[in-house]
């Protein structure tokens, strides 16, 4: 198979759909003598920051020396994203050849696997047969939806953590905050300690609960831990680094390289992961964290890819991280200079009330569209909730609303309108984010996937 083919094979296993459960990844693993004990991991679940917080961990740990492996999901252009060796991407020849490895065993010695197993579960066995075979020493895993019966709660974690919780795939996960919680602290270990940064009541309660029962260290954001920006100009400023005042077992003050106070947050829980992996024995200095955190970079989370005009990159993709970016919006660009543009295309199973609403105000023409994946909403769709939200306060005020069909002429329509003082944001899902980019860097369309 061509790596182009590879990815198709793997893509069609999206049919099989989401079904929770472990019994199917955990026979795969065992026809490889179940790699993901070949190596120590982190596990890290949450609805927001999950992803950021697993990179920043990645980045300390690889700066300390030590052969780290990083799972993710998605991937913004390439597939590859998601498995990564110190940074480094798995290469196209390797995700080929395991792709045949595991196909040909399932097919050999378990025809209905083969033909029930998703593609997460699938992509997960990959990766912790790579990480395996290439000798990764630490794995920093994210968890891809919920956290009890997720793919990747076969991994015996030495710290697990569980960032912001919010509700999102409710259809999966529950329509509560208890419910949401009580799946994503299925991830707690017996005696294995957790970082927490959950902030609501009802979520804290059930963490606290699940960690008592297990015998399993807490450590709490906004308790043992807390991170406090200490400069205005990091939390305003598209340039200038954020700088951090982190207390826990120590004291840090960290230069961090991205955007957005909900990033304060992310690097407490991460010092946190890394303090208690301290406690456990490992070689960590202070200056290993302070360059690593300072290092790192964290792809379509409220990333820059051009200034002068601004673009913007940002894979909001549920309410929170709508309002979190909202946020962040209203918070840079207080004298609304210039025009402000914002590319959306949202799955069609979200609130996309709820993740218009706190665009409203920052917005002056919204462009509408739907990237190439069955589950995004169509435009029309999206432009009636935002005609029914905009409830014309005054003409001036009500943002223009121009739709779409494809990303791609999104991209073209804005960048042929767009003034050098104006901004572009492109967000709704990182589907929209990873095709925009694609579109703007140049990336063939074949290796673009949701």
């Amino acid at each position: 198979m061509t790596y182009s083919e590879t990815i198709d094979y793997l893509y069609q296993m999206q049919w099989h759909g989401i079904r929770p459960g472990l019994a199917r990844i955990t026979s795969l693993l065992a026809h490889f003598g179940h790699p993901e004990q070949a190596f120590k991991a982190i596990h890290i679940a949450g609805t927001n920051g999950k992803g950021s917080t697993a990179s920043m961990v990645a980045s300390v740990l690889q700066q300390a020396g030590y052969r780290t492996g990083l799972y993710t999901s998605p991937h913004l252009i390439d597939f590859s994203e998601r498995i990564r060796i110190n940074d480094d991407p798995i290469a196209h020849d390797e995700i080929i050849q395991l792709t045949k490895r595991i196909q040909t065993k399932l097919q050999e010695r378990s025809p209905r696997l083969a033909e029930k197993i998703s593609f997460f579960e699938f992509t997960t066995g990959l990766a912790f047969l790579y990480f395996a075979e290439q000798g990764v020493e630490y794995a920093v895993v994210e968890v891809g939806l919920g956290g009890q019966f997720d793919a990747t709660n076969l991994v015996n974690p030495m710290v697990s953590s569980i960032t912001s919780i919010d509700l999102d795939h409710e259809q999966y996960l529950g329509s509560t905050l208890s419910e949401v919680a009580t799946e994503k602290a299925g991830i707690i270990k017996t005696s294995v300690p957790v970082v927490s940064a959950a902030s609501q009541p009802e979520v804290i309660s059930i963490i606290e609960e699940t960690a008592r029962l297990r015998k399993a260290p807490l450590i709490e954001v906004g308790k043992e831990i807390s991170a406090t920006l200490i400069s205005p100009q990091g939390a305003t400023s598209l340039i200038d680094p954020m700088k951090i005042h982190y207390t826990g077992l120590r004291e840090y003050f960290i230069e961090l390289p991205l955007l957005g106070q909900h990033q304060v947050d992310n690097t407490a829980t991460s010092i946190g992961i890394i303090e208690s992996l301290q406690g456990q024995g490992l070689q960590i200095s202070e200056k290993d964290i302070v360059e690593g955190l300072k290092n790192m970079r964290l792809a379509g989370r409220l990333e820059i890819i051009q200034h002068n005009s601004t673009i913007l990159l940002d894979g909001a993709h549920n309410p929170a991280g709508a309002r979190a970016l909202g946020a962040f919006l209203q918070d840079i660009d207080p004298n609304r200079k210039g025009k402000h543009w914002l590319i959306t295309g949202i799955m069609k199973d979200k609130q996309i009330d709820q993740m218009l609403y706190p665009l409203l105000g920052w917005t002056d023409e919204f462009i509408v569209t739907r990237p190439e994946i069955k589950r995004a909403a169509l435009p029309e769709e999206i432009s009636s909730t935002l005609y029914k939200l905009i409830k014309s306060p005054s003409k001036a005020e009500v943002p223009l609303v121009t739709t779409k069909d494809k990303v791609k002429e999104a991209i073209a329509y804005t960048l042929s309108k767009i003034a050098p003082e104006d901004t572009l944001v492109i967000t709704g899902s990182f589907y929209t984010v990873g095709e925009a980019k694609g579109a703007l860097l140049g990336t063939p369309p074949s290796l673009i996937r949701g």
